[in-house]
């Protein structure tokens, strides 16, 4: 599953991304809680040799944060340069696509 379309809009003072899937699918994302969701390490641990997470003290996103660039990493995710400079996480497609908070898809997970 890939996106074939991807929107950023303002609605009720929140920035929202929208994806469209190749499933006919749209997820629509808060910019927030997006930038959350980060994936990399330093924003959700890194496990060490004896399988003990290591993380460090995270910075508090604040509610307005923003895209400023969105760019496709190879065929399997998005880079997210978000407005508090972070962009150090891939969104690969299966994690976008599970972080869809609509109805259809928390009942098929």
């Amino acid at each position: 599953m890939e996106p074939v379309e991807l929107n950023v809009s303002r609605r009720e003072g929140k920035e929202t991304i929208s994806v469209l899937w190749s499933d006919g699918h749209r997820s629509n994302y808060d910019s927030f809680e997006l930038r959350n969701a980060c994936p990399c390490a330093m924003c959700q641990g890194e496990p060490g040799i004896f399988g003990r997470i290591y993380t460090q003290s995270r910075t508090e996103v604040r509610v307005d944060i923003v895209p400023d660039e969105i760019e496709t990493v190879g065929r399997y995710g998005l880079k997210i340069t978000w407005s508090d400079g972070h962009n150090l996480g891939i969104y690969t497609f299966d994690y976008l696509r599970k972080l869809c908070g609509c109805e259809g898809c928390n009942k098929s997970q």
